[in-house]
């Protein structure tokens, strides 16, 4: 036993019998080898002692009082903490179908009194090794089920990652090849008019490259961890850094895009880059569905313990019944495709991840909006002390 690795000082065996000359005497065969030892005289017994212990193996006698060896066997393979403990039966009936029995009650082999050491002793390990592959086995199988969720649970965080970085590379780049074709297309355009909007794409462009490369850079492992990384972050910065990315797209569609009511001197603690992804969610999603002339604005101001968000628009409004479900992150939400004011397909997609974000903030975020006057978006942070 000890060439396959094993030692029988490692295992517990019960022995189940109603003749005491006949525990005795495995018991003292059993110990002479090594092995650790417990003995029950009946099935009543047997049961009561399994509940409180479990052996690596039972051997089990067939003709005892009450309950047979069959009925004990039975038992125990109906018990999912026990099925698991091969059981040998040792019994005086020798006839194909005693043995049957024993099979179909759930031994794993029958041994025929008078038995021999040497069979007792080799089959008795022989079964202990099996087992020990079998537990094994079912330990990588356990090994490779959690890591195959493990890998489905990255692939789903992965394409929100990538459906996330999409729509914030997406809305920016409309804008940028709008006012491309608006250059190109009206020669007669003020320089300085042109200047303002090359400005606006270079500036938009460098964030672009700045978050693409930032992708590039982090772990692939971090990307997708759904934890924040917190510092103190200067709100004026974040708010400016929303707005330049945003601009180009609000150039194009000829929408004021600015910033108001601000509290320029404010800093929270907070996860930078997840806090200007939902900002510039919210910004292009006002941007699609405000019309031509009309204004987009965000601001952040601190509110007793909490700081508070707000991205506002003039734009269509959202109808009170398509509000709800509007920030679930439910795969079984339905999701109307609304047309932007120029056409833009908007389904809602991108709110989940401003719901996932504020949510780990511990924020709230809700919406008041009248259909053709425009919508209110809030985001209220609770304030981090450090």
């Amino acid at each position: 036993m000890e060439k396959l690795g094993l030692a029988p000082s490692d295992f517990l065996i019960l022995i189940v019998d109603d003749t005491e000359a006949n525990v005795i005497l495995l018991s003292h065969v059993l110990k002479a080898e090594g092995f650790n030892i417990m003995v029950a005289f009946n099935g009543a017994d047997t049961l009561e002692i399994l509940e409180a212990r479990k052996p690596d193996l039972i051997l089990l006698d067939v003709m005892m009082p009450e309950m047979s060896g069959y009925e004990v066997c039975s038992r125990i393979n109906e018990i999912d903490d026990l099925k698991h403990i091969p059981v040998i039966f040792l019994s005086a009936l020798s006839e194909t179908s005693n043995k049957v029995e024993g099979f179909e009650s759930g031994g794993v082999d029958y041994i025929t009194k008078p038995f021999q050491k040497e069979e007792v002793l080799a089959r008795i390990k022989n079964h202990l090794y099996l087992a020990k592959l079998q537990k094994e086995r079912e330990e990588q199988i356990q090994i490779l089920k959690e890591r195959e969720a493990e890998l489905e649970n990255l692939n789903r965080k992965k394409d929100s990652l990538i459906r996330m970085v999409s729509h914030d590379i997406k809305n920016p780049l409309v804008g940028i090849v709008g006012i491309t074709k608006m250059i190109n297309e009206r020669p007669d355009m003020l320089e300085q008019q042109k200047k303002e909007m090359l400005e606006a794409v270079e500036k938009s462009g460098a964030k672009l490259l700045d978050m693409v490369q930032t992708m590039l850079d982090n772990d692939s492992s971090n990307s997708f961890k759904e934890e924040l990384n917190t510092r103190l972050v200067y709100l004026d910065k974040l708010i400016e850094r929303v707005i330049s990315v945003n601009k180009p797209k609000a150039i194009f569609k000829e929408i004021g895009l600015g910033i108001v009511d601000t509290d320029f001197e404010g800093s929270m603690i907070l996860d930078e880059e997840k806090i200007e992804v939902l900002l510039n969610n919210l910004v292009s999603n006002a941007l699609k569905f405000t019309p031509k002339g009309g204004k987009v604005s965000l601001s952040f101001s601190h509110e007793g313990d909490h700081g508070l968000f707000k991205v506002s628009d003039t734009g269509i409004g959202i109808p009170e019944e398509s509000r709800e479900g509007l920030f679930s992150a439910r795969e079984d939400v339905k999701r109307e495709v609304v047309l932007g004011t120029s056409g833009e397909k908007g389904t809602g997609l991108g709110l989940d991840v401003v719901l996932k974000y504020v949510s780990l903030h511990n924020g709230k975020i809700w919406v008041e909006s009248k259909v053709g006057e425009g919508s209110t978006f809030y985001i209220q942070i609770p304030t981090e002390k450090r």
